[in-house]
């Protein structure tokens, strides 16, 4: 008897099933290609490849500008153009005055007592002011500026510029920032240097009108003159 075993029938039939499913189940494990362009999955966009891909974007480093700060190196802050930088250095610094534990070793607001001032007021005008005061009453805290000083109060350039007749703040021009700057007086300093200066209230009404009426004579004069001189 020949040493080679033989098969049976049934054996070849199990293994060919075998064979198929195996083969099968390969295919089904392979990713399908599909022909049809419709069926095929949209590619990605640029922003979702960037999101999900990992960056291996080669990065060249000039040591030159570069700071060692002992703890790895790190690039040094760019400088800002001139005028950003400008910009930055007229933005006023606002210092919020320190608030003690002991309430009544804190300034007071001369009209309500609150120690919420305002410290603008404060360091400009030296008045202690709450804000809540400071827009409640307008008549007395509210801001003027040069020209309003000048022209309602008949004050003068050099009064308006002699800080310690009137103390003011100078901020920059909100037409323009190459224009000179803005002046701003306190309502209530204004009016007391104005009443000190003209004798009252009334005293400056009377001097207003005086000058008006003076300012007509003049002008009603200049025109009389260059009628005459078209005759």
């Amino acid at each position: 008897m020949s040493g080679e075993s033989t098969l049976s029938p049934a054996d070849l039939a199990r293994f060919e099933q075998n064979r198929l499913a195996a083969k099968s189940r390969i295919a089904q494990a392979r990713p399908a290609v599909v022909s049809n362009d419709a069926a095929a999955e949209p590619k990605p966009t640029s922003m979702q490849r960037k999101r999900r891909a990992i960056d291996l974007t080669y990065c060249e480093y000039n040591l030159s500008t570069m700071k060692d700060t002992k703890g790895g190196f790190l690039y040094e802050e760019q400088s800002l153009p001139d005028s950003k930088k400008q910009k930055q250095e007229e933005r006023p610094v606002v210092y919020e005055p320190t608030i003690d534990l002991i309430l009544e070793n804190n300034p007071q607001c001369e009209t309500c007592k609150s120690i919420d001032l305002d410290p603008q007021y404060l360091l400009h005008f030296k008045v202690q002011v709450c804000r809540q005061c400071k827009d409640k009453h307008p008549e007395k805290y509210s801001l003027l500026t040069k020209t309003e000083c000048r022209e309602d109060y008949l004050l003068t350039d050099s009064e308006l510029r002699d800080d310690r007749l009137l103390p003011h703040w100078e901020r920059p021009n909100p037409h323009k920032s190459t224009y000179s700057k803005m002046l701003l007086y306190l309502r209530s300093q204004v009016e007391k240097f104005a009443w000190e200066k003209w004798g009252g209230p009334e005293a400056l009404d009377a001097e207003f009108e005086r000058r008006e009426s003076e300012k007509k004579e003049r002008k009603d004069k200049k025109f009389k003159l260059k009628m005459n001189g078209r005759r």
